[in-house]
């Protein structure tokens, strides 16, 4: 026995109600479908986007994101040609890329893109300058003359002003009690004025024996 499905009649309430539920299950599946896309490219959108390290011929460019993600820095010298790429080499969730061989003195412009989403500064791409090129050629300072160390300059001569004075001689006079005769040899009053003038003997013979008043010394005569 054959059915015939031409022959079979779907009440028209019952083709309603199924129409219904069919639109509700879309509805519903669209609606998931759509809040867990929005919510993933929420997870993996940059936060804190950050320019450091700033030199001549690169720049640190950092981020973060909620759930692990790997990024492309995409950034050029116009805002509307970002023709450069600096794509990250794993999944992370703290984001640093470098981007180097960059122009001294230049400013570039930056954007995000993480999977098929892009983002940037409220609609316009982060943007940096890069320092200016500092001059490696250093001025030569000029020589300068040291000053003459005080010990190496000579004592100007100055002429003394004192005389040699020659030490005088003393004349040792031996005083001997022992010996009876004097310096000239004599004890007789006439004999030592004989000897006087130069011959040996001394008027202080003379005082010593008593001479004085027996001889007249002028003369060396006895009165």
């Amino acid at each position: 026995m054959s059915i015939n499905f031409k022959e079979i009649k779907i009440p028209k309430a019952v083709s309603i109600v199924i129409g219904v539920i069919l639109s509700i299950l879309i509805l519903y599946l669209g609606f998931n479908l759509i809040q867990n896309v929005f919510t993933r490219a929420s997870d993996v959108a940059p936060i804190d986007v950050t320019i450091n390290e700033i030199k001549e011929n690169s720049v640190k460019i950092r981020y973060t994101t909620s759930n692990e993600a790997q990024g492309v820095i995409e950034y050029g010298t116009s805002p509307t040609a970002l023709n450069f790429f600096a794509p990250e080499s794993q999944n992370t969730k703290d984001h640093s890329v470098e981007l180097t061989l960059l122009s001294p003195n230049s400013t570039y412009y930056f954007q995000i893109r993480i999977g098929e989403n892009k983002y940037d500064n409220g609609g316009v791409p982060w943007t940096f300058a890069t320092k200016a090129k500092e001059d490696t050629q250093q001025a030569i300072p000029e020589p300068q003359e040291e000053p003459t160390p005080a010990s190496s300059i000579p004592s100007p001569t100055v002429a003394s002003t004192e005389a040699t004075i020659t030490p005088v001689q003393s004349i040792d006079v031996s005083d001997d009690s022992s010996s009876q005769s004097l310096g000239c040899g004599e004890t007789d009053c006439q004999k030592i004025c004989n000897k006087l003038l130069g011959k040996g003997c001394l008027t202080q013979d003379l005082v010593k024996n008593d001479c004085i008043g027996k001889v007249n010394i002028k003369d060396c005569s006895l009165k």
